[in-house]
């Protein structure tokens, strides 16, 4: 189990995500774990360009590279070996270590042409990254819709791909989760880490980056 105040690394794979988006998502995160999370570290992963990558396969060369919570993410496709009806994901974690992905690639918009399509691929993204990470800290997938207290889904609400297909689940469920985590899962943080839901006074500087 992760402690409390623990460092998130937070991979940019490739180049596909600029700088200040990372940014974004990493303050996201900051927020939604506050009190929880105590410094982000954004880093970058040389990768060849590619159009999909064995999901388990990435978690392991950045568990290799990286020690402790890490957050990969990347453009290309994540595979999956199983025998799901669909075979590529979001996101997934690694249940043998720390370190979980996010694929961009379904979530981007069908046109980036506007600061609006930029800034709802970043929202998208940061919301499948709440998932992916919330699962390092120990919380698990409601099947169903779990409200937020702002009447948003919860973050860990996971639903089923084969009811909507992609762009369906896409505009259903990541676009209907919220930043906040329903009742459940906040009363798992607090009796596991002592979480209060607070995002008041967040320190934006606990984002270190290790770009040349």
């Amino acid at each position: 189990m992760l402690a409390a105040n623990s460092k998130l690394n937070l991979v940019r794979i490739g180049s596909h995500i600029t700088i200040s988006s990372l940014k974004e998502i990493g303050n996201g995160l900051l927020a939604s774990f506050h009190g929880i999370i105590g410094e982000i570290d954004l880093a970058h992963h040389e990768s060849p360009m590619i159009d999909s990558i064995d999901a388990r396969l990435l978690t392991l060369i950045l568990g290799e590279e990286y020690i402790g919570n890490t957050l990969g993410i990347t453009d290309a496709d994540l595979k999956i070996d199983d025998d799901e009806f669909y075979n590529s994901i979001l996101g997934g974690k690694n249940p043998n270590n720390d370190v979980a992905v996010v694929s961009t690639k379904k979530l981007t918009p069908d046109h980036i042409g506007s600061e609006a399509e930029i800034d709802l691929l970043i929202d998208r993204t940061t919301k499948v990254a709440l998932h992916e990470v919330g699962h390092n800290f120990g919380l698990t997938d409601h099947a169903s819709f779990r409200p937020a207290p702002d009447g948003s889904l919860c973050p860990m609400s996971r639903g089923e791909f084969n009811k909507f297909g992609y762009r369906g689940y896409v505009r259903a469920i990541v676009d209907g989760r919220g930043l906040r985590f329903c009742d459940e899962c906040r009363l798992f943080l607090q009796s596991v880490y002592g979480w209060k839901d607070s995002q008041k006074d967040i320190v934006k500087d606990r984002l270190t980056s290790s770009f040349n």
